[in-house]
Formats: C-alpha cells, sequence, structure tokens
C-alpha cells in the first residue's frame, strides 16, 4: 500500500508539473484521476478493504488519456470529423468510471458521504444535484479518449505554412490567465490552418514566417506534428530548460521525502500529540 501511494504521489506531481512547463491544463485533468487511489491508500485504516476494480479503471484511464497528450508539440483539432455516436459512448464510459469511483469510495469511508449513500431514506434531489459536476468533468475525459481513437492510426504528411502568426489568447480574448493557450495561424495554398502549441514550442517558434510540419493526419481527421520543425532554434529554450530543470528535481524531492513521511512513517505527522 505505501509503496502504491509514494508511485502514485509522483505521478500526480509529475502531471502537474508538466502541466506548468508545457501550458497544457490536459495535464491537470490527468492528475485528478491518480486521486481516487490517493484517496485510498492515505484513508485506508485496517479491516478497511482496497477496490481493486478503482485501481485497474484508474490506470486504464490513465494510460488512454495520456495516449491523447504524449510527444505532441502542435495539434489541429478543427479539421476532426465529430461522429457524435462514438463521442456520447466514450463520455458514458467515463462518467460510469468517475460515479462509480466516487459511490465507491463514499461507500467505503474514504470520502465524506457528501451524496448519502449510507443513509437509510437517500435523496434523490442531493444525489442529482452532486452529480451533475460529474457529468461536466465527463466531458473533458470523453474528449481525451477521442483523441486517443484519433491517434489508433495515422497518416504522415508535410504541410508547409507561410505568413505565420504566433500568438497568446485565453477565452476572454486577453493573453494572461490560466486559460490561456499558445497559437499558430499560417497559410497553405489559400487555406488557413490554426494550430494549439505547447509553451516550449511558441518561444522556438514565435519568429518563424514559414514552416515545413511534418504532420500526422489521425483516423478522425486530426492534425498532430510531433517533429520540432526548426530543431536549430533549441538553443532558444535552453535556458527555460534548464531552469525547469532545476525546479523539477528540487519539487520532486521534496515530492518523494512527504511522499516518504505521508507513506512510510505517518506516526511523524502527529509527534505534537
Amino acid at each position: 500500500m505505501a509503496w502504491l501511494g509514494l508511485f502514485t504521489l509522483i505521478i500526480f506531481y509529475w502531471c502537474f508539473f508538466t502541466a506548468a512547463v508545457t501550458g497544457r491544463r490536459s495535464w491537470i485533468w490527468l492528475s485528478i484521476l491518480c486521486l481516487p487511489v490517493l484517496i485510498m491508500v492515505i484513508g485506508y485504516k485496517q479491516g478497511m478493504q482496497i477496490n481493486g476494480l478503482i485501481i485497474t479503471l484508474c490506470a486504464f484511464m490513465f494510460i488512454v488519456c495520456r495516449n491523447s497528450l504524449k510527444d505532441i508539440l502542435l495539434w489541429n483539432q478543427k479539421r476532426r470529423r465529430y461522429h457524435w455516436i462514438l463521442l456520447v459512448f466514450l463520455w458514458l464510459i467515463c462518467f460510469l468510471f468517475l460515479f462509480y469511483s466516487i459511490v465507491e469510495l463514499q461507500i467505503s469511508g474514504y470520502l465524506w458521504d457528501f451524496q448519502g449513500w449510507n443513509v437509510e431514506k437517500r435523496n434523490s434531489f442531493r444525489i442529482t444535484i452532486t452529480t451533475l459536476p460529474i457529468v461536466w468533468i465527463s466531458y473533458y475525459y470523453g474528449e481525451m479518449f477521442y483523441n486517443s481513437v484519433d491517434r489508433l492510426w495515422r497518416r504522415k504528411s508535410e504541410l508547409i505554412l507561410i505568413a505565420c502568426n504566433f500568438f497568446i489568447a485565453n477565452n476572454r480574448g486577453g493573453d494572461t490567465g490560466i486559460d490561456k493557450g499558445y497559437f499558430l495561424d499560417g497559410v497553405n495554398n489559400g487555406i488557413n490552418y490554426h494550430f494549439r502549441m505547447t509553451k516550449g514550442t511558441y518561444i522556438m517558434l514565435q519568429r518563424e514566417r514559414a514552416l515545413r510540419l511534418k504532420v500526422q493526419r489521425g483516423l478522425l481527421g486530426g492534425y498532430y506534428v510531433l517533429e520540432n520543425p526548426c530543431p536549430d532554434n533549441m538553443k532558444k529554450t535552453l535556458k527555460r530548460d534548464r531552469k525547469n530543470a532545476k525546479i523539477g528535481i528540487v519539487l520532486f524531492l521534496f515530492i518523494l521525502i512527504l511522499g516518504i513521511i505521508l507513506f512510510f512513517f505517518p506516526q511523524i505527522l502527529y509527534f505534537w500529540k
């Protein structure tokens, strides 16, 4: 149990750190999949049961969702075809997983019973209201599942963009905030292409006016770029990468020590009692 908790905590930290470095908030959603396991390990008491199905489902969800994010530098999902039956089916799978995990954690005593599953007379209104956030969160995981399906089969091609314009924007039209993203607009044969990118990729390419992209087109039509189109520009991010590496190592050591104390020597946390 202690090793499982430590391993999960490290993955949880890694997802948050990756989100901060790349500027992709989807990595934060990925970290949430670690919470059911962490809740069980931290809240475990002698005589309680560990739900192996939740751990298995968390691992499966994590692997699938990570596949939708890994190694991508630029992506264009606007040209991707939406098959709504498939999307709804994937969303339903994610909803059932989240709903089952949260309900089971409440029933087993690992989580506060905010929905009232352990009371004799259940309140359907209370259950419905508290389920709505789960429905909303499931949408994002459904999208990540859909991206993974799109990446099951990819056709390689080359895309040359001219008149490239790089910019930062958020949902409110500004360029600051936690919801900001990094974008590229370019033209090929009179057609405008719109890409999102990671923070490091933006720093490397922001002064380029023409790009030759090695694109992988997904099964459902999404565009993904996994290779750096300007490898000579990597020196522009060298200082940033070194700084991030130092911060990452320091934070990792802190999380590692915290995890060892929390899961292997929890009595240290109660020395004042």
